[in-house]
């Protein structure tokens, strides 16, 4: 069952087709804290090219088919065979395709800044890495697409910050680019923690 909890969306955007980017947060079968990372726009023509620029801090579980080398982010690793790898307990970036049984046919590539120094393999993603549509060929669309999983253990706060870059459509050969912050949990939650801190303590008092 996912829960969605309280979360915030902020961003720039340097094209009105792209809105945000989205999470949907959620607890797995393994008791870790699952977020799935997603692009949004206001047209299912768009078409997402690549991830850039990218921060998300913090060292992350990976239950891939490279396990043994420490895990990696590229999603064609990510699996399911059991007692081995589990795509619902691993972490990794995509650019809209999908994982396991489908990940023989992903398509995503890792850019420069992610591959500089481990290669795309470890728990952590090092700062202002990327990824992209490494198959040029196909295009992929819609108003929400899935750009990455991340799965943690402990506490409970996650960011995401990142630029973007998409066409309106797969015949335009015009690139927009956006930008966007998405944090769980959002700083106006953790206002009304504090405020309810406060009532509690003077009811008490």
């Amino acid at each position: 069952m996912t829960t969605v909890i309280a979360a915030s969306a902020l961003g720039t955007v340097a094209h009105a087709d792209f809105v945000q980017f989205d999470g949907e947060y959620s607890v797995n079968s393994q008791g870790n804290n699952v977020v799935k990372m997603y692009a949004e726009f206001d047209d299912a023509q768009n078409v997402l090219l690549n991830l850039f620029d990218v921060v998300v801090e913090g060292n992350f579980i990976h239950s891939d088919v490279q396990i043994g080398a420490g895990g990696t982010w590229n999603p064609t690793a990510s699996l399911d065979i059991p007692g081995f790898s589990d795509s619902e307990n691993d972490s990794y970036v995509t650019a809209g395709y999908g994982v396991g049984s489908e990940a023989a046919l992903n398509g995503t590539a890792l850019d420069p800044n992610f591959l500089n120094g481990n290669g795309g393999l470890g728990s952590s993603i090092p700062t202002n890495a990327g990824w992209y549509n490494g198959n040029p060929g196909f295009n992929v669309s819609g108003s929400r697409i899935l750009i990455g999983q991340f799965v943690y253990a402990d506490g409970l706060d996650f960011e995401f910050t990142g630029r973007i870059g998409y066409k309106e459509s797969e015949a335009s050969s015009e690139v927009g680019f956006g930008e966007g912050t998405w944090a769980v949990p959002s700083p106006g939650a953790l206002a009304l923690l504090g405020i309810s801190a406060l009532v509690a303590r003077r009811r008490r008092g």
